[in-house]
C-alpha cells in the first residue's frame, strides 16, 4: 500500500551517466540568472512563516531536516520558455522576504518605506484566482473607482500558471500546480466567469492517432487518481522481490483486485471498504439533514480505522490522494472531508458521475489570463478571442501603466498592512510593500488581503485577537509538481497507460494530458512526438504529528537541490519504466520544479463547522475589520479555482458594504 511517498527500500544508485544526468538537456540553464536572488538567503533561525507566534523554526520537529544557511545552489532551476519562465513556483525572492518577515528582519527596512504618494479606493493583495476575482467584480460594482493589485511573483495567477517547453519543434505546456476544471452552466450571475469573461464552454481535443487507440487519455492532471479512473488506462506498480522489479496492473478495481499482490483476506477488506456508508453509523441525535457534521469531529485515519475498523493498509493507500488534493493524509485531515470528496467507506452520493474534468494547457493559467484580459486588456496582446488570450504574449509594460482604473504591480511583496489610525475611526489604509529590495507605502480606502494566512498574520498588524485565534487553527502543507518534457512518449504507450499510480519511492503519482487544441495552436498527440508527464508529489508525514508535517514538508523543498530532485525523478522513472524501453538520456527533453511551500490548508477537525460550540476558524477570518476583509481559497479549506473566485468576490462585497 502507499505510505509517505518515501523509498525505503535499498537499491543500489545508478550512476550520472546512465540516469542522464549529464545530457545536454534544457534544465540548469536558469542557474545563474537566479543567483542573486540565493545570494544572503540566510535560513538558519528563520522561523516558519506558518508557525504560530513564537513556533518552532524551519525544521523543527523529530524528522524535519534542519535548513542550511542558504538555500542550495540551483534550488530554483530550469523554468521554461515564454511568460512564465522566470516564475515557476515559489521563487527565492519570495522565500527571502516571506522568511525575513516572519523572523523580524524587515522592521528597520519597513520604518524608513518610501512614500509613494499614490491613494487608490482598493488596494488588492495577491494576484491568483482570488484576487483577480476581487478585482473584476471591484469593477463591476465600482466602475469609476481605482484599484492596485500588488503580487509578489514576477507574474499573475498565483498556483493557477504553467511550464512551457519547446521540444522538437512542439510548443507544450503543463500546469504549475492549479489545473482541472468542468464546465459550469451558463446563469448569467455574476460569478458565472465563463460568460463574463467569454471563455468558451466547448472545446477541441487533439483526435485519437491510430497507433494511440486503445491508450485512454485524460484530459487534466487530478481526476484519474480516484474519481474517474475506470474512464482511462490507469495502472497501479507493485514492486517485486528484487531491485527495479515489479508488474504494472490494469483495471485494478474492474479485476476485483485479482492481479494484485495483497492476500485474499486484505482484498476482502478493501473491497469492504468501498461499500461502507457513513450513514449507518451516524450519531444518535445527528441531524437528519444528509450531511453528517460529526465527521467533522474526528480525522478520516479515526473514521476508517475506528468506526469501521478497516486495516491501515486502506489508510495508507488514500493517504497521498488525499494529500494531492487537500495537503495532508487521513491521520491530520477531518472525516468530513471524505464525504465531501465522495471517497469510499462514506457512501456519499458522488457529485462527479457525468462531469468530465478539463485542463487549459498549462492548466488554470488559462482562467487567471482571461481574467486580466477583461480588467487590462493592453496587457496580453491580441483581441479577446479564446486563443489569443491563452497564447498572446504579456505586456508587463501594460499592467501597472498610470491612469488606468486597474494597475498590477508584480514583484511586490506586500509586509505591512494597518489602518492610519484607530481602527474603528481610520478612513485609509496604509500598504507597506518590498519592490527590488525597498520598501514602499501606497494608501487606499479598503483592502482585500486575497493571500494566504501564513503571511497575513504577519502582515496584518491590527489583525483582531479574535482572527489571529483562528489563525492559530489553520495548518498549510507544501507539493512539489514536477513538469517532464519527453521526446516521447512510446514507453507509456508499450504498457498501454496514460496514468500511473505507486506506492514506493517519490510521489505516488503522473500522466500525460490529452493536449487541448485551441485554433491553430496544435501540440502533436503520437507516442513518438514530445508530451509533458507531470507529476504531482504531496510532502504528508504520517510519522510526524500533524502540527509537524507542515513544516517538514516546506523543510524538504528549501533544503533539496534542484539537482537532488532531478536525481530522484530519473531513478522513479526507470524504476516504473525501465523495462518498457524508457531512457532517461533520450526520452527527456526538460524538467521544471513547482516548489509550492503553502500550497494547501490541510483542514483537521473542526476546521469546517468548528468545535466545542466554537464558530468554524474560517467563519471568523472571513469576518471584515476596518476597512479590511480577507479573502483566499484557504477558507474554503478545499482551495480551488471557483472556491478562490467566491472568496475574493464575497470579501470584496463585505468591504462595499
Amino acid at each position: 500500500m502507499r505510505g509517505s511517498g518515501r523509498d525505503t527500500t535499498d537499491r543500489t544508485r545508478a550512476g550520472d551517466d546512465e540516469l542522464g544526468l549529464d545530457a545536454p538537456i534544457t534544465r540548469r540553464d536558469f542557474v545563474h540568472v537566479t543567483a542573486a536572488g540565493l545570494a544572503g538567503l540566510a535560513l538558519v533561525g528563520c522561523r516558519d512563516p506558518d508557525a504560530a507566534e513564537g513556533g518552532a523554526s524551519v525544521g523543527a520537529g523529530p524528522g524535519a531536516r534542519g535548513a542550511t544557511e542558504a538555500l542550495p545552489d540551483g534550488w530554483y532551476g530550469y523554468g521554461g520558455v515564454g511568460d512564465y519562465a522566470s516564475s515557476h513556483g515559489n521563487t527565492p525572492e519570495v522565500v527571502r522576504v516571506a522568511h525575513a518577515l516572519s523572523d523580524g528582519g524587515l522592521e528597520a527596512a519597513i520604518a524608513g518605506a518610501t512614500e509613494t504618494g499614490e491613494h487608490y479606493d482598493l488596494v488588492i493583495v495577491g494576484a491568483g484566482i482570488a484576487g483577480l476575482s476581487a478585482a473584476h467584480h471591484f469593477r463591476r460594482l465600482h466602475p469609476r473607482g481605482r484599484c492596485l493589485v500588488l503580487e509578489n511573483h514576477p507574474i499573475f495567477g498565483g498556483e493557477a500558471k504553467r511550464n512551457e517547453f519547446e521540444v522538437d519543434g512542439a510548443r507544450i505546456a503543463g500546469p504549475q500546480g492549479s489545473n482541472d476544471f468542468s464546465v459550469p452552466p451558463a446563469t448569467g450571475d455574476p460569478d458565472d466567469y465563463f460568460s463574463a469573461l467569454g471563455i468558451p464552454r466547448e472545446f477541441e481535443y487533439a483526435p485519437w492517432d491510430e497507433e494511440a487507440e486503445g491508450v485512454r487519455v485524460p484530459f487534466d492532471n487530478f481526476s484519474y487518481m480516484h474519481w474517474v479512473e475506470d474512464r482511462f488506462s490507469v495502472g497501479h506498480f507493485f514492486d517485486g522481490p528484487g531491485s527495479g522489479e515489479g508488474r504494472w496492473v490494469r483495471d485494478l478495481w474492474g479485476r476485483g483486485l485479482s492481479r494484485t499482490p495483497w492476500p485474499e483476506a486484505l482484498r476482502a477488506e478493501i473491497l469492504r471498504w468501498r461499500g461502507e456508508s457513513a450513514l449507518g453509523h451516524r450519531p444518535l441525535g445527528e441531524s437528519s439533514d444528509g450531511v453528517p457534521r460529526w465527521l467533522d469531529r474526528i480525522t478520516m485515519r479515526e473514521y476508517y480505522e475506528g468506526v469501521l475498523s478497516l486495516p491501515p493498509e486502506v489508510t495508507s493507500y488514500v493517504d497521498p490522494i488525499l494529500a494531492s488534493i487537500i495537503g495532508l493524509g487521513c491521520d491530520a485531515i477531518s472525516a468530513w472531508w471524505g464525504w465531501h470528496f465522495a471517497l469510499p467507506g462514506f457512501g456519499a452520493p458522488s457529485r462527479y458521475d457525468g462531469i468530465t474534468f478539463h485542463s487549459f494547457p498549462g492548466g488554470n493559467a488559462g482562467i487567471a489570463r482571461h481574467f486580466v484580459k477583461r480588467l487590462i486588456p493592453a496587457a496580453i496582446r491580441g483581441s479577446t478571442e479564446f486563443e489569443e488570450v491563452i497564447y498572446g504574449t504579456v505586456d508587463f509594460a501594460e499592467l501597472d501603466r498610470a491612469g488606468r482604473p486597474v494597475r498590477m504591480r508584480l514583484g511586490s511583496t506586500v509586509v505591512r498592512v494597518e489602518h492610519a489610525g484607530v481602527r474603528a475611526e481610520s478612513e485609509r489604509v496604509r500598504v507597506t510593500y518590498m519592490r527590488a529590495g525597498r520598501p514602499y507605502v501606497v494608501q487606499a480606502d479598503g483592502v482585500v488581503m486575497a493571500a494566504g494566512g501564513w503571511m497575513n498574520r504577519h502582515v496584518l498588524r491590527d489583525l483582531p485577537a479574535s482572527h489571529r485565534r483562528a489563525y492559530g487553527e489553520f495548518r498549510h502543507a507544501a507539493v512539489l509538481v514536477v513538469n517532464v518534457a519527453l521526446t516521447n512518449w512510446r514507453f507509456l504507450h508499450r504498457l498501454g497507460l496514460a496514468a500511473c499510480l505507486w506506492s514506493e519511492g517519490l510521489g505516488f503519482s503522473c500522466n500525460i494530458r490529452r493536449p487541448m487544441w485551441i485554433g491553430d495552436r496544435r501540440p502533436p498527440f503520437h507516442p513518438d512526438r514530445p508530451i509533458v508527464l507531470t507529476f504531482y508529489i504531496p510532502l504528508h508525514r504520517p510519522d510526524l504529528p500533524a502540527s509537524e508535517q507542515g513544516i517538514a514538508g516546506r523543510t524538504e523543498l528549501l533544503t533539496t537541490s534542484f539537482r537532488g530532485y532531478e536525481r530522484q525523478i530519473r531513478e522513479q522513472m526507470v524504476r516504473l519504466f525501465g523495462a518498457a524501453g524508457f531512457d532517461p538520456r533520450s526520452d527527456i527533453a526538460g524538467i521544471v520544479l513547482n516548489r509550492w511551500g503553502h500550497a494547501y490548508v490541510a483542514p483537521g477537525p473542526g476546521f469546517f463547522f468548528g468545535r466545542d460550540g466554537e464558530p468554524a476558524p474560517s467563519d471568523v477570518v472571513r469576518t471584515p475589520f476596518g476597512r479590511i476583509a480577507i479573502g483566499h481559497s484557504e477558507l474554503r479549506g478545499h482551495q480551488n479555482w471557483t472556491g478562490a473566485a467566491a472568496e475574493g468576490r464575497r470579501a470584496l462585497e463585505l468591504l462595499l458594504q
